[in-house]
């Protein structure tokens, strides 16, 4: 008896501590784009009270971010495979847990960026459970709806023989569509209105859907934007070729 009840204080006590942890500086810190600071502390909180959710998903972050803005591309793969690792153990702690399905399908299709269209077809079903799940539990994060949309987007592109090699390899291969692309971009858009990202691949649903007046309000808008990562500095430059283009139409 004495025991079992020695085990509950240990676990009460262990609950209090974990809810006593204080992540505002780190917060602030991924806020602030300060990802290398909040590495040493949230690393610490993991050794200190292992298996916590809000550590785990945190750090996927900040080695994702991390990941974004490393030049070197030895640098990127490792911090994205950190990335993918924190929040698979995660996924092994609390599947339901909204943060932990937006983290999972980030990082882990970051991990399968530049794979062949075979392991890109294969994953996009993943990756789109986890989206789907992380916009139902939690519907007001810009995140997963910005995925969504380039995830109909690539879909609905693919080139007639990749379609042909999807259908022989899977019993049902995802179908991606144009305007459900527009759906989910406006939804990012409306949610957050600052990231350049949605308005390149909004306008180049649009340019899809024939609406190139669209297009290229969006294009100007996009021009003015933050670009924070290496990402953002190749897609801003598309944007100006884009629009340089369309001038001369």
């Amino acid at each position: 008896m004495i025991g079992i009840l020695t085990k509950i204080l240990t676990i009460l006590i262990f609950i209090s501590l974990l809810q006593s942890q204080d992540f505002r500086q780190i917060d602030k810190d991924l806020n602030n784009s300060e990802y290398q600071k909040t590495i040493i502390p949230l690393q610490t909180m993991n050794n200190n009270y292992p298996k916590n959710i809000q550590v785990l998903t945190r750090l996927s972050a900040a080695y994702h971010f991390l990941s974004e803005q490393s030049v070197d591309k030895k640098l990127d793969k490792l911090n994205n495979i950190k990335s993918l690792k924190y929040i698979t153990e995660a996924m092994s702690i609390d599947p339901e847990h909204p943060e932990v399905h937006k983290w999972y399908a980030i990082s882990y299709g970051k991990h399968v960026e530049g794979q062949s269209i075979r392991k890109q077809i294969e994953s996009s079903k993943i990756i789109a459970f986890h989206c789907l799940q992380a916009i139902e539990k939690n519907p007001n994060d810009p995140f997963c709806y910005n995925i969504m949309g380039q995830w109909h987007y690539r879909l609905a592109s693919i080139n007639p023989l990749s379609r042909r090699l999807a259908s022989i390899i899977f019993e049902e291969p995802p179908i991606g569509s144009f305007e459900k692309a527009e759906y989910f971009l406006q939804k990012s858009l409306t949610l957050n209105p600052d990231y350049i990202g949605t308005y390149y691949w909004l306008g180049k649903t649009y340019g899809k859907l024939k609406m190139p007046d669209k297009k290229i309000s969006l294009f100007n808008t996009a021009v003015n934007l933050k670009r924070p990562y290496k990402r953002e500095k190749v897609i801003y430059e598309e944007i100006k070729k884009e629009l340089k283009k369309l001038k001369h139409l």
